[in-house]
């Protein structure tokens, strides 16, 4: 265990000490995954899927605040929807508005929940994003995990849709009419936001508590929110072959945001402290829970060569010599 605190003292002292680096190098690897998914996603529009577009948006979304990905992200979506049908992209537009607003104005500064559940649904992780919002922001995240959730499944829904074929007007209101009728329609992700809002509710809940270790028992509640709750919900959809998918991506989530959680904050419950105090109003009862802090180890690396060992011996020679003639002198 003390290894691991070590490891865990050397990795906060180097995010500290290079934090101006590190911070906008994950904001642009976080935006540039967000740019490749959606043009890997939709695509329509060719001069759009480049390397250097790319970069060149998830340079500057790395110097800006986490509202103005989503922003970006939602422009790049339009560019592709518009490219083949200037009427379909109408609905897109107006769906955005709607949770661009609604995110914008509550959790501004929780962009990248949106941006984080479209791209961690293909890999089974998008559990991860209701533990963490539980364990580190309060109930108000609902929203912008919400609005990733519609975001998801609009951009499958699309994807999904013969888009591309589409040549009139009328067929067009059709496709129009689908995509619409698709995404109301759509008991998994109204499943999803629910689950996924229980969750961050259960968490934000039992880790405010006031008990030992109310963190990693937050966590595993969370998880086992999780798994139920897509369980009913698979029954009553007839998906049960996603059982095993929801257990072990809920049960990896909840590993990962532990190591998260570790590594933010280790409290000693072994050395819990009830202090008592008073000024002129009030008389508190305090309990503190002290944080785990091991100083990093420092090594020191001596270099010897030749010339210091040369050295090194003659002046042991020396101090033999003078030793001896100190010896002579108190003896004469």
């Amino acid at each position: 265990m003390t290894k691991i605190l070590e490891f865990r003292a050397i990795l906060r002292a180097y995010y500290q000490k290079f934090q101006a680096v590190l911070d906008p190098l994950m904001k642009f690897i976080v935006a540039f995954a967000v740019f490749h998914m959606i043009n890997k996603t939709l695509g329509y529009d060719t001069r759009l899927v480049k390397v250097p577009i790319e970069i060149v948006l998830s340079l500057l979304c790395a110097f800006t605040p986490s509202s103005v990905l989503v922003l970006f992200a939602m422009i790049l979506s339009l560019l592709h929807v518009y490219s083949v049908s200037s009427i379909l992209v109408l609905i897109i537009v107006a769906i955005f508005i709607i949770l661009y607003c609604f995110f914008f104005r509550f959790t501004p500064k929780y962009g990248y929940a949106v941006v984080a559940v479209p791209i961690l649904f293909p890999l089974n992780l998008s559990y991860c994003v209701p533990l963490l919002l539980g364990v580190t922001a309060n109930p108000v995240t609902i929203l912008p995990t919400a609005c990733g959730v519609i975001i998801y499944h609009l951009f499958h829904i699309i994807n999904t849709e013969a888009i591309s074929e589409v040549s009139n007007l009328d067929d067009t209101l059709e496709l129009y009419m689908r995509v619409l009728d698709a995404l109301i329609k759509n008991r998994q992700m109204f499943l999803e936001i629910i689950v996924f809002s229980l969750v961050i509710i259960a968490v934000y809940i039992i880790r405010s508590l006031k008990i030992e270790y109310a963190f990693e028992i937050s966590i595993a509640v969370g998880a086992a929110v999780s798994i139920l709750g897509f369980l009913i919900g698979s029954l009553k959809l007839d998906t049960s072959g996603k059982t095993g998918s929801i257990i072990l991506g809920s049960l990896l989530s909840a590993l990962i945001v532990l190591i998260i959680q570790f590594f933010k904050r280790a409290l000693d419950y072994t050395a819990i402290e009830n202090v008592q105090f008073e000024d002129d109003d009030y008389y508190y009862y305090v309990k503190a829970v002290p944080k785990i802090d091991i100083a990093v180890p420092h090594m020191r690396v001596k270099h010897i060569n030749n010339r210091q060992s040369q050295e090194k011996e003659l002046s042991e020679d020396q101090e033999i010599q003078d030793q001896e003639q100190e010896n002579d002198d108190n003896e004469t």
